[in-house]
């Protein structure tokens, strides 16, 4: 991610910044279908609770970035196929 992707998510207004989260859930929810893991298996490898992947997919939580590279790794994505940018 770039210094200036970042500010640009700064600068969003809530709603913006809302369905961006939203699509950056429904991206995580692919990667991890994609691997066949359930939830729970991927909240397992990442020592969360599957409610927080549950968050992050539908976008009720925002992911932060240290956690967003796990998560990346987790799936073997890169972090920029998780982003809407």
């Amino acid at each position: 991610m770039r210094a200036e992707d970042t500010l640009q998510v700064a600068f969003m207004t809530k709603s913006e910044a809302e369905q961006f989260f939203r699509e950056v859930g429904k991206r995580i929810a692919s990667a991890r279908k994609e691997l066949n893991l359930t939830q729970t298996q991927l909240a397992e490898k990442l020592g969360v609770k599957q409610q927080a992947i549950a968050s992050y997919e539908v976008g009720r939580r925002r992911v932060p970035l240290a956690f967003l590279v796990k998560l990346a790794e987790a799936l073997y994505v890169d972090v920029t196929d998780l982003l809407p940018l």
